[in-house]
């Protein structure tokens, strides 16, 4: 677990070198919310990167000057790293290779009900769970603009504790508790998400096994 501190005024430069558990350098590993947009696409789509984006190169090598309070580093098919941000540092990284998709911690799936969600621009669907606080569900929906495919800036900063799982497929599954105590999960990318906010860590494990059925794709 990372615990953040506020965010400097000055300036720190993070720089290193991202591997696999293997020692192997991984080339164009993502060095994301840097303070630059996050925009996470298909790896399939032949869309170039931003010259914002930072990436690693060849070896494995990285280099961001920044003034957040951390960082993300993410690859497809790994368990991405949040790297806390207080000063000037030098770093060896090294992603594991997803071992399950899976979050469900339950023994039992949880009955849940969908209620149409859809709007002008986009199509969404509630996925909801009956509770003693009363329904309390998931939004997931696709659009053009529905998603720019990663978690906000705002929970990779502040949350106290922070997971993220990066596929193949290159949906990002982030998760995390809030300074408040309460629960969150994003599954995204660019044009789809399926989310939940706010909720407490009885009711997140629930839902946690409804996400885990809820395809993510672009529309």
């Amino acid at each position: 677990m990372l615990v953040l501190t506020d965010p400097s005024t000055l300036a720190s430069t993070i720089e290193g070198v991202v591997k696999d558990d293997s020692g192997r350098p991984l080339e164009n590993a993502r060095i994301d919310h840097t303070g630059q947009r996050v925009v996470n696409t298909p790896p399939n789509l032949a869309i170039k990167s931003p010259p914002s984006e930072s990436r690693t190169d060849s070896e494995g090598h990285f280099r961001v000057v920044t003034e957040v309070p951390a960082i993300v580093i993410r690859k497809p098919g790994y368990v991405s790293q949040r790297i806390r941000v207080d000063r000037d540092a030098s770093l060896v990284i090294t992603l594991q290779p997803i071992q399950s998709t899976s979050r469900c911690k339950l023994s039992a799936q949880p009955a849940f009900k969908t209620k149409n969600g859809d709007d002008i621009d986009y199509t969404a669907t509630w996925f909801y769970i009956e509770t003693d606080e009363g329904p309390q569900g998931i939004i997931s929906g696709s659009g053009p603009v529905y998603s720019f495919g990663a978690p906000s800036d705002r929970h990779v900063w502040t949350s106290v504790e922070y997971t993220e799982l990066m596929y193949e497929s290159g949906v990002i599954d982030a998760s995390g508790r809030s300074p408040d105590g309460k629960y969150w999960r994003e599954r995204s990318i660019f044009g789809a998400e399926a989310q939940y906010y706010n909720q407490t860590r009885e009711i997140a494990e629930q839902l946690d096994c409804v996400m885990d059925r809820i395809p993510i794709k672009m529309r």
